[in-house]
């Protein structure tokens, strides 16, 4: 059973509050991606391959047609130059990705918890990382909860200077990075994917551990 634990709040000091994921369906996420990363990587060489395949046809049809030769080559020539690089520079970054990510998970266990909500601050696990993000709550402006299905996501709105908070640690992983996008009034929010097939999380529950925790400071918003 997923469930959001409440650890005795009321005794303040020592005590956290647990956000719990199921490790089953995060262990059959992890085995989705290592089957669909290594095709989406490949499709940056298949687009270069294709690109060069198509811009030597036409080099070829110009030269046979002798229909505007040296404009449609100069044409041809700058598709290569700006197109092909674009496209291997793409494919070479997932391949690092995808490589890293495979280290981490061949060390790092699945985690059952999502997040923890303590005196200090947010412990947060973003499972591609591998190691958690800690925000002090200085760092931390609010927690929004957004349902979808059987997946519920917790985005931390972090804090103006956030990334340069003392004590901030595991922002500036590039799987942390990748999931910490801006909204439209350019607030900065780590997205936290929590699997709870049979219940979803409790929003109160949460918003009343971050006010507990953080001396009102942080809710939900």
């Amino acid at each position: 059973m997923i469930e959001t634990v409440v650890m005795d709040m009321e005794q303040g000091t020592g005590q956290e509050y647990v956000v719990t994921t199921d490790p089953g369906a995060v262990a059959r996420m992890r085995a989705a991606s290592l089957r669909s990363l290594p095709w989406s990587a490949w499709s940056g060489v298949v687009g270069s391959v294709f690109m060069l395949v198509v811009m030597v046809g036409t080099v070829y049809f110009v030269y046979t047609t002798a229909v505007h030769a040296t404009t449609t080559l100069l044409i041809t020539l700058l598709m290569i130059t700006c197109f092909v690089p674009i496209y291997l520079r793409d494919s070479t970054r997932r391949f690092a990705a995808l490589r890293r990510l495979k280290q981490t998970w061949a060390v790092k266990e699945i985690s059952p918890v999502a997040m923890r909500v303590t005196d200090e601050g947010l412990w947060c696990v973003v499972d591609a990382a591998p190691e958690p993000v800690f925000l002090p709550w200085a760092a931390v402006a609010n927690v929004q909860v957004k349902g979808r299905g059987r997946l519920s996501v917790l985005l931390v709105a972090l804090a103006p200077g956030a990334p340069t908070t003392p004590g901030v640690s595991g922002l500036n992983q590039p799987e942390v990075k990748s999931r910490t996008r801006r909204n439209r009034k350019g607030v900065s929010r780590l997205h936290l994917a929590v699997h709870s097939p049979l219940q979803p999380v409790s929003e109160s529950e949460i918003d009343q551990a971050l006010g507990h925790f953080s001396g009102g400071r942080v809710r939900v918003r």
